[in-house]
């Protein structure tokens, strides 16, 4: 469709450094604590896992959704030269 490669895209790297940032902050958290997990600590774990899978469904639905818009909007666009141009000029 596009010859465009992710890692020149804005948007892919800022997910990636948000979805790295993240997995760094688990593990980071996980070595320092090792084994002594608390209700705090463990709501911090999990609020960074579940935002984290928001974060990342919300990307490649919202990368769906625009690659069937740009979709569309080529095929009107293509139908609409396609249908000027087979109209006889008088």
């Amino acid at each position: 469709m596009t010859d465009k490669l992710p890692l020149k895209s804005k948007k892919f790297l800022a997910y990636l450094i948000a979805d790295f940032g993240w997995k760094i902050a688990t593990f980071y958290l996980l070595y320092q604590l090792q084994g002594k997990i608390d209700h705090y600590t463990f709501g911090i774990l999990l609020t960074l896992i579940i935002v984290s899978g928001f974060i990342q469904v919300g990307y490649i639905l919202g990368q769906a959704a625009l690659d069937k818009y740009v979709q569309v909007s080529k095929n009107l666009t293509q139908a609409k030269e396609k249908d000027s141009s087979s109209v006889p000029k008088s």
